[in-house]
């Protein structure tokens, strides 16, 4: 895979045709040096190994914000894991997706704490800079997806990839799409990260020091059309502990989000016998508020538009 500097005035000549072949590419951006990415990868093993007590008092599920600590062992997960959000003062329930908005819950170490937000502040300005660059290589203005004063709507998780009891390879994450602009992804070299390619064939995404994998999302499938396709990914867990943390770039909870006018070219073939989640089972091209999709996915459970047999 080829990998894109997003240093200042960097060319890309080829982001595109990466871009349309799997949705997926390799990038270095220079917030993220390799030493930083270290770094990072420890503040998240440091967390994993707070005692259980510490991290079950950061339980989801004492979140109004979706915000929290959790652990999923079942036939497609294996992992524990810890998601943050823009921290913010809570704003209400109407309409039901500002609930969405509000405080994380935060281990008491107070410099871990200030390193993470930094650490979300960085990932924002990183991934806005490669959104941008993606736009301008469909030759659209850098700031169309996500002009500069809007806040986005930003998720963070910490993934701890468990050793499996039997230390055999099993799912860790089944085959899905993220229901993003784009994703970007810090991880350590354990590897198990598989891309599907057109074909329906799984590659493993190299695991560098300071290479950043990005993921086009669900969201800026629909945008374009399916000109750009969201990335099937999952995790192989090798049976062995995987440290790794993906940053979801979305679009502020009240936008509108509309498709281009771009000629359609969806294409979604996958072997029969293997499932990606999607929120959107079927290609869809209306419009929808962004906000009104999430809080689907995450107030009222529903994601994956196969699994759950409702419209959309």
């Amino acid at each position: 895979m080829i990998v894109f500097d997003f240093g200042q005035n960097s060319p890309l000549p080829s982001l595109l045709d990466a871009l349309a072949g799997t949705g997926c590419f390799l990038a270095t951006h220079p917030l993220f040096p390799a030493a930083r990415c270290a770094a990072v990868l420890e503040d998240a093993r440091a967390f994993f190994a707070l005692p259980e007590t510490v991290k079950r008092a950061l339980a989801i599920e004492a979140s109004p914000h979706f915000r929290g600590y959790s652990v999923m062992h079942n036939a497609r997960d294996w992992r524990e894991q810890i998601h943050f959000g823009r921290e913010e003062a809570a704003i209400g329930s109407e309409p039901p997706c500002n609930q969405l908005r509000g405080p994380n819950l935060w281990p008491p170490d107070a410099s871990w704490r200030s390193r993470t937000l930094s650490l979300i502040a960085d990932l924002e300005r990183a991934s806005r800079d490669i959104l941008a660059a993606v736009a301008q290589s469909l030759s659209l203005p850098p700031s169309l997806f996500l002009p500069e004063d809007v806040a986005p709507y930003l998720l963070l998780k910490l993934i701890h990839y468990q050793q499996t009891p039997d230390l055999q390879p099993r799912s860790g994450v089944a085959p899905h799409v993220d229901f993003s602009w784009i994703t970007l992804l810090l991880q350590d070299n354990a590897g198990g990260l598989e891309i599907r390619k057109p074909d329906g064939s799984w590659i493993p995404v190299p695991a560098t020091p300071g290479v950043l994998p990005v993921n086009v999302g669900e969201i800026l499938e629909f945008a374009t059309r399916g000109r750009l396709a969201a990335t099937p990914h999952r995790v192989v867990s090798r049976g062995g502990s995987r440290i790794s943390l993906p940053f979801f770039l979305n679009p502020s909870l009240d936008r509108r989000v509309e498709a281009l006018n771009f000629p359609p070219a969806f294409a979604r073939e996958s072997p029969a016998d293997e499932h990606v989640h999607r929120v959107f089972s079927q290609p869809r091209l209306d419009p929808f508020v962004f906000g009104e999709q999430e809080w689907r996915r995450k107030g009222l459970g529903v994601y994956c538009g196969d699994c759950i047999q409702t419209p959309y």
